[in-house]
């Protein structure tokens, strides 16, 4: 079973993103045969990974479905805060039909999301919120709940009282920040935890920073590894230095790389969220707003744990795909 070829996992994975897509079909023509084509602004904290791909993917099918022009937009990686705020002024003073946004950072964007509110635009936070009421739906992961899942899945793993440790990635980042507390929940005061790392969401950072944690550390035996550039830094380091099969990572979030790590048992469990109908959802309800209607005001898209025991599942297939490589 382990040595499955992939070809049957992407097979599985078109079938499901049809699936997807003629689940909304109907709606979604309905709703753009009453309403005149509107514009969207799509706003990242990056695109170049496999996960805002996914995401990228879910915005523009759905927006075929009903009937809206979208631009994406994102800064070359989600620390460029400022660079973020501008385009989200700027698409503020375009006024387009809506806004489309994922936070780089919780607190920094809220005055610009403000404006948006003040200027009529409706505005849908997708993966990482504000801490503002101004998002008139926000959709995404229940982080925290992720991040214990993770917690969850090391613990299982390693002894009680062993030393762990919990790599992030962008400081400020609501998902980091939610991510981490359900990390730290389960496993504060069961483990002996070493500081946290934020590698920026740079998978090279994370290899830096895991190749120091396992060198400078050679009690350790876990590390939780919280978005995909991180874990997949953190995988390589334990491949470079030999240190797999001592060393129990569990992550969050997938990409071919973290697949095939998977596979082979160097990642024991990662999270997996769904990223393709984040991006649908935000632009069906987008679309909603724009005509006045009343979608829900959060929609928590789900996260399943994964592990080389059930990644050949067929309901687990479904969801590792679309992915279109790590960063």
């Amino acid at each position: 079973m382990r040595g499955r070829p992939f070809l049957l996992i992407a097979a599985a994975a078109i079938l499901a993103a049809l699936g997807l897509t003629l689940a909304y079909h109907h709606g979604g023509l309905a709703a753009g045969a009453r309403a005149e084509r509107k514009k969207v602004d799509v706003i990242f904290k990056m695109t170049d990974n496999s996960f805002w791909r996914s995401v990228a993917d879910g915005v523009e099918t759905a927006a075929k479905d009903f009937d809206l022009d979208v631009t994406i937009e994102a800064p070359k990686d989600e620390t460029m805060i400022n660079a973020q705020i501008a385009m989200l002024r700027a698409a503020v003073a375009d006024k387009p039909a809506a806004i489309i946004l994922a936070a780089s950072d919780y607190r920094l964007l809220v005055p610009s999301a403000h404006e948006a509110k003040e200027r009529g635009i409706p505005l849908v936070c997708v993966d990482s919120f504000i801490e503002s009421d101004d998002a008139d739906v926000k959709i995404g992961t229940d982080n925290v709940e992720a991040g214990k899942r993770c917690g969850e899945a090391l613990a299982r793993i390693v002894p009680p009282g062993s030393e762990v440790a919990i790599m992030s990635y962008v400081k400020g980042s609501s998902t980091a920040m939610g991510r981490e507390a359900g990390a730290r929940s389960v496993l504060e005061g069961t483990m002996s935890l070493l500081g946290t790392e934020y590698s920026g969401s740079e998978s090279k950072t994370a290899f830096q920073q895991a190749e120091a944690l396992l060198m400078q550390h050679p009690n350790l035996r876990g590390i939780a590894a919280l978005n995909q550039p991180t874990v997949e830094g953190a995988a390589r380091a334990l491949v470079a230095l030999g240190c797999s099969g001592r060393v129990a990572l569990v992550g969050v979030d997938n990409s071919f790389e973290i697949l095939k790590y998977v596979e082979r048992g160097v990642i024991r469990d990662t999270i997996v969220q769904k990223p393709f109908t984040m991006g649908y959802l935000a632009v069906k309800s987008a679309r909603e707003l724009i005509d006045g209607g009343h979608p829900p005001r959060y929609i928590n898209t789900g996260s399943v744990d994964v592990s080389r025991d059930n990644m050949f599942q067929s309901e687990n297939q479904k969801l590792l795909f679309p992915v279109a490589g790590g960063s």
